[in-house]
């Protein structure tokens, strides 16, 4: 991967919460049951399961560019550990 590959992974994760957090808010409001065709509610409901599987993978894929020293916990400097 090259060295754009964590800001694009990044951009992505976020665009992708953004879009679950609109989709979500709207299938949840109470006019989309009277406005929205069901096809587009049903729509909107796979679009967001595909981003519930989508958003762990990239996340997972996220963690593995992490380094493995910003993977440790942080130590106490005070501490003898």
């Amino acid at each position: 991967m090259s060295n754009a590959s964590p800001v694009l992974i990044d951009r992505s994760i976020a665009q992708l919460e953004s879009l679950e957090a609109f989709l979500t808010h709207e299938v949840q409001e109470p006019w989309t049951t009277t406005l929205l065709p069901l096809s587009e509610r049903r729509l909107c409901k796979e679009a967001l399961l595909t981003i519930s599987v989508l958003l762990p993978k990239l996340r997972a894929v996220q963690w593995a560019h992490v380094s493995p020293v910003e993977r440790q916990s942080p130590r106490c400097t005070s501490c003898d550990e």
